[in-house]
């Protein structure tokens, strides 16, 4: 276990005595460091002797009290003044101070150099060396076997447990979510945690948290994976106090092993994410398709539905983290400027998806009882996004025309096919620009110049190209009525995603003319 304080004092080369903190006088002493800062526990991991010739030490005795309760939080084993040197005099409210936290305050005498100490420590400390180099094999030996893959997370756990003789608990600020399983943290180890975190400014975050609200002894590390993960180590003897070089070794294979987690579910991300997409597709068969989703990515059995969110509203990344957060099993299509999310239907998925994505539009299809729906429902959720309104909205608002809209979803697709397919169609085997053209005309508003001037064109081009789209529609831009009509076909390609793209007279049947 090294040398106490009480033991450091004993050495008489040493010249110390005790002023102050005597109920301290057994901690152990894992290093003994010079610092002159006026907070040296930003650099200091807990059980160090300070060592100063002052000039850190406030002069005021409010600062001189604060100073004595930082080192104390930060668990360090005691503070060691040089006589006649630079100390101001020590108050008598900052020797209560030090009595009260049992904080040992040493004054050693101006003949005794620093480095006579750090030499005690390292001599009485050397024996934990073996031990040392002993618990980092066993930790790197855990390390080979999560490369191979061939430990789970609860034996990674119990093995970490057992080398470092301390319960442990790896968490994620971001999700708030125990990161290493079994998940038995209770949720105030998060809320610890976070407010411990929250005390440094940003990028100032000390090699070691202390967490005394927490737990007597329990301490938080910074794990160097992805997001904000913490590893909370609480010993279970509180007198051998923390080797924070073998703690750091245990956080590096910590990281090793979320990163392989966090590969193998971006992988399966991807992976539901090009099934999501075979199904919109038609290319895959159903009952394939929800083998897979309830075996490979946790979903229950039907009924589903598909989700739709503006993709300008969050990243993808944000996205999968959110939904996560709410262990809402699911696959994303991102496709026309949208995040389309397959997932179950239940009410408390939607209200997840809600809590998920505050204050965005989220449109909600009908439910898939059958994955050969799925198409349909990419539509419906769509169709139910477009209302714009913060929230979710289902299809069947929209259907029994709650929505605003005055078309059901049957009605626009016949409206499309029979008003613009033609126009597609004569601009494909052509080469011309009529379906655009009307676009632009109708965003302008029905004016000839301010059209003829967007789309770069004389104006006697854009009355040609008009007279043909009346002719080929059966509707006139210069009648109110027909020019409504138009402008509901052109809208209703907007909503239904159909519009700019092939998929216009992909998707839509040409009426027969009668």
């Amino acid at each position: 276990m090294g040398i106490t304080v009480r033991e450091l004092l004993e050495h008489p080369e040493l010249r110390t005595r005790l002023v102050a903190g005597e109920k301290g006088l057994d901690r152990p002493i894992t290093w003994a460091h010079v610092c002159e800062l006026e907070d040296p526990t930003v650099w200091l991991c807990g059980g160090e002797l300070v060592m100063t010739v002052g000039i850190g030490i406030p002069r005021d005795e409010a600062g001189q009290v604060a100073y004595v309760e930082r080192l104390a939080r930060a668990q360090l084993s005691g503070l060691m003044i040089c006589e006649g040197m630079r100390a101001p005099p020590l108050t008598e409210a900052m020797l209560e101070t030090a009595d009260r936290w049992g904080l040992p305050v040493l004054l050693t005498a101006y003949e005794v150099p620093f480095v006579a100490v750090s030499r005690v420590v390292a001599d009485a400390n050397r024996g934990d060396e073996h031990e040392r180099l002993r618990r980092t094999l066993q930790i790197y030996e855990v390390a080979r076997l999560v490369v191979q893959g061939a430990l789970d997370e609860e034996e990674l756990r119990a093995r970490l447990e057992r080398i470092l003789a301390a319960r442990l608990v790896v968490l994620d600020l971001v999700t708030g979510r125990e990161l290493v399983p079994p998940a038995d943290a209770p949720t105030r180890f998060v809320h610890e945690v976070s407010r411990a975190v929250e005390r440094y400014p940003e990028g100032q975050l000390p090699a070691v948290v202390q967490l005394p609200e927490l737990e007597p002894g329990a301490i938080a590390l910074a794990v160097p994976a992805r997001g904000r993960a913490f590893l909370v180590v609480m010993p279970k003897d509180r007198r051998r106090g923390h080797d924070v070089v073998v703690l750091r070794h245990a956080a590096t294979v910590l990281a090793l092993a979320l990163e392989r987690k966090a590969a193998e579910r971006e992988r399966q991300q991807r992976l539901a994410a090009e099934l999501f997409a075979q199904l919109a597709d038609r290319r895959i068969g159903p009952d394939l398709a929800v083998d897979l989703l309830l075996r490979e990515y946790g979903f229950p059995e039907p009924p589903f539905a598909v989700a739709a969110v503006p993709e300008r509203a969050l990243t993808l990344s944000e996205l999968h983290t959110a939904l996560e957060r709410g262990s809402v099993p699911h696959a994303v299509l991102r496709r026309d400027g949208y995040f389309f999310i397959l997932l179950p239907d239940r009410p408390a998925i939607a209200e997840a998806l809600v809590r998920s994505c505050p204050g965005m539009p989220i449109g909600w299809s009908e439910p898939i009882r059958s994955l050969v729906r799925v198409p349909e429902a990419l539509t419906e959720a769509r169709w139910a996004v477009q209302v714009g309104r913060p929230g979710l909205v289902r299809y069947a608002e929209m259907r029994d025309g709650a929505g605003g809209w005055p078309l059901t979803l049957e009605a626009a697709q016949e409206l499309v096919g029979r008003v613009l397919v033609p126009l597609r169609e004569y601009d494909a085997v052509h080469g011309t620009e009529l379906l655009d053209s009307l676009r632009v005309f109708l965003e302008c508003e029905g004016s000839w110049s301010a059209t003829a001037r967007r789309l770069g064109i004389h104006r006697q081009t854009l009355v040609y190209r008009l007279r043909r789209v009346e002719t080929l529609t059966g509707l006139r831009v210069d009648r109110v009525g027909d020019l409504a009509m138009l402008w509901l076909a052109m809208r209703a390609a907007e909503v239904l995603g159909l519009l700019g793209s092939d998929s216009v007279s992909r998707h839509m049947a040409r009426p027969e003319r009668q």
